[in-house]
C-alpha cells in the first residue's frame, strides 16, 4: 500500500475507491486485532498493519475527515478490549 501510494499518489482515487479503501483497512485492522494471538515468525504483523493504516490516512489527508468517527471507534474498541494481546 505504501509503495503504491508513494509512486502513484492519491489524486486518482475517486470517492467510491476511497470508501472501499477505508472500509478495507478498517476491516483488516479489526481482524488483525482479533487474531493477535496468531503472530508470525517476525512478530511485526501489528507494526506493518499500523504503518499501512497510517499511510492510507496520510495519503488521503482531508478526505479522511468523514471517516474519522469510524476510525476512532475502531481504535477505541481495540484499546478497551479485555484481551491484552488485542490492545
Amino acid at each position: 500500500v505504501q509503495k503504491v501510494l508513494e509512486n502513484l499518489g492519491s489524486g486518482d482515487i475517486d470517492d467510491r475507491l476511497e470508501e472501499r479503501l477505508i472500509d478495507g483497512i478498517l476491516y483488516a485492522f479489526q481482524e488483525q486485532a482479533v487474531d493477535a494471538s496468531n503472530v508470525g515468525p517476525t512478530g511485526r504483523e501489528g507494526q506493518v498493519m499500523l504503518d499501512g493504516f497510517g499511510t492510507v490516512v496520510n495519503a488521503l489527508g482531508e478526505r479522511c475527515k468523514p471517516y474519522l468517527k469510524q476510525i476512532a471507534g475502531t481504535i477505541k474498541w481495540r484499546l478497551n478490549n479485555k484481551a491484552a494481546s488485542v490492545r
